[in-house]
């Protein structure tokens, strides 16, 4: 690490800052800190030998200094030379500048704080979260997290690297990075190449620009739509999330950074949906846990090499997860063979005792946690106060210095994967080139485009003709808003393509193309009026005849609804499935109009458009959807682009109907008997959601023919193989979705109504066949649990069934499992 020369860095921001254009540009504010901040020269560059560094700084290479020596071994060694404070400075978190450090660069402070004997990880430090300036470009970024990095290992007696720790489920958490749709936008794509690709954006970015370690994916199964973190979720379905988590980890961890995925466990069904200070109580069976929300987890910690997990909020039967052996060490270590480490949700140790109110003292809780299986703690406080509480558990024998052997090992083990130890420094020079290049900007815009859903289109009103419109109206309060795709959880900063700017690209001057808001996302009244009728006021009437006076001039409507950040996301749970404030009263204006009109749905959990769905012929799902939905919608609309993606969610008819996901046990959603029946009759209740999982349309046709399954009669340890053809038979190319569901006939346990066990998104010109095929493994993929609570497969009849949704089945057979 060289001396910063601060003329040189002057000239260089003077010089820089004729183009105001490149975000690559320190801000003068920036330069006010650095002039104020004491540079760290490089005083220990001797460390750095010709295929090794002399991190304890003895002249020798030690075995945890070898790179060719065996992690384990190396782990060994330096664990042994590690002193009880440098050990437990493993279990923290330094929270990034702003967030609580007050530093940028290392200072000379920084020897007298506990992070002078190391730290677990520095997380979103200068990611431009929250607004938090100065904005770093992408290659000064990069210089930064290399200063960092030089300190840890020059500074430190024994040269322990940090873990740089980013958030990055809609792409990495850096302002202007690559920018994908939401994670239930990217489920409902159904493609694992595409998410593999996404997940290697990711990693590759957040790489560039000096992080090690991403917060990414979700697995969180998404049960309940109110839940406002649903937006974050990749759907319902646990083998949709988990098949898409896997090829996310994957590609995260293929550009040498690792994933952490969370929040781990059974964190997404909160009573009633709620969410902010009630992510408690989760209402799921101990069963259902497994087989629905734990499925994922247990997947993709068994088929990956997934390097971290983060411990979850909430309680599971009155236990706080973040405190359970049987979570953080039975399950994860013992049966799902995790190796890496895990770290706390902000402050879910802490929770122990502030909130649940099942430990004491603030000691206890962090006792509890370490002895769990925690390995980092995380919280918005001083590192000196996240460890402290350990240290003093070890002084009162809370805790066993055996037990924090184990805890380090695991967080070393991680570091050395990464090569943190061996190549600590990322080439800065190169961040430029990497991040949103026109690779991966090509491919946020092939996400926004795959992760289209078309939910109707009743006689063909789509796509529209452009020849056949003079003046056509945009409105709706997400018609030119960029929020919904500027996530806390991802790049702070993007330049997004709205609706309406992608329409008036898309159209240029042969259309006349009008705007009005019509109306915003909420009303005065919200979330009072989620449950009872509420007039428009004054304001709210004058943005709704606006809009009502130039629908007037319009040849065709198109109305953009749905979420913003105030309803749905972290915090923000709905009472009521509705579309919010006015927005449903849009629409109904628009229709009243007489002009054709398409609604779009930019949303973030499923919704509940009963009078849409009645009235409008057109209607499309574009979900949050990055930086280039505005591209996406407008292709889509004018048919440009042919949308295939398919719900990864039920969208019910009423919140009235919750629960209702897809699996079920069978008969969950049965109706009421229709005859005279003692046990009761009648017609009171709507049976069926709105929109089916797995349901989406295209502007072309598909056929389904030809499905074998071999063998037949297969054993446990045969490989099932089920194929179909898939045609296009429209005038059209297109993408097709095929999904494979099984149906167990008979089990000891009540089975789900029917399972997804395979999928895959194919696209097929116009007249194209294509044959599909699918491969189960039965000790896999036919698993439940049993009556005696363990992994079982039972022989027996199952039912295939192939088709374009969960109720669209086009192809029937069944396999006997002897």
């Amino acid at each position: 690490m060289s001396t910063i020369n601060i003329e040189s860095d002057f000239n260089f921001k003077l010089k820089e800052n004729k183009n105001k254009m490149k975000q690559k540009l320190f801000t003068i504010s920036y330069l006010l800190l650095l002039f104020s901040t004491l540079s760290i020269a490089q005083t220990n560059s001797k460390i750095y030998k010709k295929g090794w560094n002399d991190l304890n700084k003895n002249g020798k290479m030690d075995v945890y200094e070898n790179p060719n020596a065996p992690i384990d071994k190396r782990v060994e060694d330096l664990l042994s030379q590690m002193t009880m404070d440098e050990k437990t400075c493993q279990f923290g978190t330094i929270y990034g500048y702003k967030r609580v450090i007050k530093d940028i660069h290392p200072t000379e402070d920084w020897k007298k704080r506990i992070w002078k004997d190391g730290a677990g990880n520095l997380d979103e430090h200068m990611n431009g979260r929250a607004g938090i300036k100065p904005y770093l470009g992408f290659k000064e970024h990069a210089e930064l997290m290399n200063e960092i990095q030089a300190w840890f290992l020059e500074e430190t007696r024994l040269g322990i690297p940090v873990d740089f720790t980013c958030e990055g489920i809609r792409g990495v958490g850096y302002i202007n990075a690559s920018n994908f749709p939401n994670q239930t936008g990217i489920g409902a794509t159904w493609d694992l190449d595409l998410v593999q690709r996404v997940g290697m954006v990711t990693g590759k970015e957040g790489k560039a620009v000096g992080y090690t370690n991403v917060y990414s994916p979700i697995l969180d199964v998404s049960r309940d739509p109110r839940w406002g973190r649903a937006v974050e979720c990749y759907g319902e379905d646990p083998y949709l999330v988990g098949e898409m988590g896997k090829a996310q980890v994957n590609g995260i961890q293929s550009a040498g950074m690792a994933s952490t995925v969370k929040h781990f466990a059974a964190y997404s069904t909160p009573s009633g949906g709620r969410d902010g200070g009630c992510r408690t109580d989760p209402q799921v069976p101990f069963r259902d846990m497994h087989e629905l929300l734990l499925a994922p987890f247990r997947k993709v910690f068994t088929e990956t090499d997934v390097m971290g997990t983060m411990s979850s909020l909430n309680t599971y039967d009155g236990v706080p997860v973040t405190g359970s052996h049987y979570f953080l060490t039975e399950l994860l270590r013992n049966q799902y063979g995790f190796k890496g480490y895990v770290v706390s949700d902000s402050g879910a140790d802490f929770w122990q005792y502030t909130k649940h109110k099942t430990e004491p003292t603030v000691v206890d809780a962090i006792a509890k946690a370490y002895n769990a299986g925690l390995n980092v703690r995380t919280d918005f406080k001083s590192m000196e106060d996240l460890v402290q509480p350990l240290r003093d558990a070890l002084k009162q024998g809370k805790v066993t210095e055996e037990t924090v052997n184990a805890r380090v090992a695991d967080v070393l083990r991680v570091k050395f994967k990464l090569g943190l130890f061996d190549t600590p420094f990322v080439d800065a020079d190169k961040a430029e080139s990497i991040v949103h290049n026109k690779e991966h900007e090509a491919i946020t815009l092939e996400a926004a485009r795959k992760s289209i859903v078309l939910l109707k289109n009743q006689d063909n009103a789509l796509p529209l003709d452009a020849k056949k419109i003079k003046t056509l109206l945009v409105t709706g309060p997400n018609a030119n808003n960029i929020k919904p795709m500027i996530s806390k959880y991802g790049p702070g900063l993007s330049k997004v393509i709205t609706p309406l700017k992608g329409i008036k690209a898309r159209l240029g001057k042969e259309v006349d193309v009008l705007y009005a808001k019509g109306c915003d996302h909420v009303d005065a009244m919200f979330p009072k009026s989620d449950v009872m009728h509420i007039a428009p006021n004054k304001e709210e009437l004058a943005e709704l005849n606006e809009a009502k006076e130039k629908a007037k001039l319009a040849d065709a409507i198109v109305v953009v609804v749905g979420d913003d950040h105030f309803t749905t996301g972290e915090a923000h749970s709905r009472t009521s499935l509705n579309l919010p404030g006015h927005q449903s009263l849009l629409i109904q204006e628009m229709v009243k109009s007489g002009k054709p009109v398409t609604v779009v749905l930019m949303i973030g959990r499923a919704a509940s458009i009963n009078w849409t769905d009645q009235y409008v012929p057109g209607i499309m799902v574009s979900w949050f959807g990055g930086e280039k939905v505005g591209k996406a919608v407008a292709e889509t609309l004018f048919g440009d682009y042919n949308p295939g993606g398919k719900l990864p969610v039920t969208f019910p008819s009423t919140v009235g109907q919750l629960p209702m996901a897809f699996p079920y046990r069978v008969k969950a959603w049965g109706g009421q008997s229709k005859k005279n029946d003692p046990n009761g009759w009648g017609q009171t209740r709507l049976v069926n959601p709105l929109y089916h999982f797995g349901h989406g349309l295209s502007y072309t046709t598909f056929e389904y023919n030809d499905l074998k399954i071999s063998p037949a009669n297969p054993s446990v340890n045969d490989t099932i193989t089920i194929s179909c053809t898939v045609k296009n038979t429209g005038n059209r190319d297109g993408d097709e979705v095929v999904q494979l569901y099984l149906r167990d006939q008979i089990a000891s346990v009540s089975p789900f109504d029917q399972l997804l066990r395979g999928f895959e998104r194919v696209t097929l010109k116009k007249g194209e066949s294509r044959k599909v095929t699918f491969t189960i493994n039965p000790k896999r993929d036919l698993e439940m649990l049993g009556l005696d609570n363990t992994w079982i497969v039972e022989p027996g009849v199952f039912e295939v069934g192939v088709g374009a949704s969960s109720v669209d089945i086009k192809l029937k057979g069944e396999f006997n499992l002897r």
